[in-house]
């Protein structure tokens, strides 16, 4: 099966639910990478340089990435290992007893955005929207909202593009930016507290509780072509700054070029971080993005009920250009 995810065409030897809402590629479409998700026995070479690693909340190793023979090797400890060959043209799965749910996640939300740095692209660690003027992408840690308020512009009729990854390129005077593929990864209750009744929905990976809602409806439509990036908001959540009283309203205010920098330099995806060359090229990048788009913080309140007046703040500040 050949799926379009963030702007490549991807051979898989299983299906990709995730994706298929936007519709099978034909069979003979060029392929930019083949994924084997069902897995080889094939044994990998022992690592001879760790390159990247990344933990849990509560200090528990995540993922750690090394070089090896030919490529890359991609370790989500516990759970499965992928290896990328140093092209980024074929990613395997090899020796795994994890579900296939969470295979096809770990490959979606995070091997593939790791992949596509290996190419040179170059992608953001945003949730993105678009509205009337262009997409507007929200950065910022894990739990500060960022797919629930992408739900909250679903609901007014506002497609989602990407709910992690979030492609993008210069052409022009314009970031460009290039849409994922279909689907928010929500919890039950926010789901419920947004109101999607009778959202269909898929299971995201066998440790998490959250689930992904796929597009359909009133807000449905996903649009895979490119679209200019209007904005740039990184997320606060006041009632992490403030204290459990927070705020009652949201409020947008610039970031200089250099704290916009310093922000998207910790919202980018990096899968070698010894690769001198790709730092490099990708900071060079990014200070063209901050010099293209504005980027705001965006204090949000923790409160649920005020989904909607973020969503008015934000297209209010893109409306005033």
């Amino acid at each position: 099966m050949r799926y379009r995810v963030c702007g490549l065409t991807v051979s898989s030897d299983s299906l990709l639910p995730e994706v298929s809402s936007q519709g099978e590629l034909q069979e003979d479409a060029p392929v930019d990478l083949h994924v084997q998700l069902q897995g080889s026995s094939a044994k990998l070479p022992q690592p001879t340089r760790w390159v990247m690693s990344d933990s849990l909340d509560d200090g528990r190793p995540w993922i750690s990435c090394a070089k090896v023979e030919g490529g890359y090797l991609i370790r989500f400890h516990d759970l499965a290992d992928f290896f990328a060959d140093g092209s980024g043209r074929e990613v395997v799965v090899c020796d795994s007893q994890t579900s296939l749910d969470t295979l096809r996640h770990l490959f979606l939300d995070q091997v593939l955005p790791l992949v596509l740095n290996l190419r040179g692209h170059d992608a953001l660690h945003a949730t993105a929207v678009l509205a009337r003027q262009g997409v507007c992408a929200f950065v910022g840690p894990t739990g500060t909202g960022k797919s629930t308020l992408a739900g909250a512009f679903q609901l007014a009729g506002y497609p989602v593009l990407s709910d992690d990854c979030l492609v993008v390129q210069e052409e022009g005077q314009h970031i460009m930016a290039t849409p994922a593929y279909p689907g928010l990864r929500l919890l039950e209750d926010t789901l419920e507290a947004l109101r999607h009744e009778g959202a269909t929905t898929l299971p995201v990976a066998e440790y998490t509780a959250k689930l992904r809602l796929t597009m359909g409806g009133k807000g449905g439509e996903f649009f895979a072509d490119q679209r200019p990036l209007v904005r740039i908001y990184a997320l606060v959540r006041q009632a992490d700054e403030n204290g459990s009283g927070g705020v009652a309203t949201p409020s947008i205010e610039p970031l200089s070029r250099g704290a916009a920098f310093m922000k998207l330099t910790s919202s980018t995806f990096r899968l070698d971080l010894t690769d001198r060359e790709m730092l490099v090229r990708q900071f060079h990048f990014l200070e063209r993005v901050v010099s293209l788009v504005p980027v705001r913080r965006l204090h949000v309140p923790n409160a649920l009920s005020c989904l909607p007046a973020v969503r008015d703040a934000i297209l209010a500040d893109v409306e005033a250009g």
